[in-house]
């Protein structure tokens, strides 16, 4: 079901999309604390949504990348893109207790 938040961001980032894919390529994390904070859930669907239906998912794809993600985020983008949650192995110093 569409919310008027969802639609309301999702209009907001189809007339500023050259402005959201650049956000989203330089500042990930950020661009989608603005969603976040305007929204919330819905809102970040709604970007998600208005950046993919106008050919930039490769941006969308770069953005998994960015350590800022609220992890939420993450997975939320990650079924998004991949149907699953994508769960890329960690570094063996980052799942080994430091004493």
């Amino acid at each position: 079901m569409m919310t008027a938040t969802y639609l309301a961001q999702y209009q907001q980032a189809s007339d500023r999309m050259d402005f959201v894919v650049k956000s989203l390529s330089e500042r990930p994390g950020r661009a989608l604390q603005i969603a976040i904070d305007a929204g919330g859930e819905q809102a970040v669907q709604a970007v998600f949504d208005a950046v993919l239906d106008q050919g930039h998912r490769q941006v969308l794809v770069q953005a998994l990348d960015s350590p800022s993600l609220p992890q939420w985020v993450r997975d939320k983008l990650s079924t998004f893109l991949y149907g699953t949650i994508s769960r890329r192995p960690a570094a063996l110093l980052s799942c080994k207790e430091l004493h």
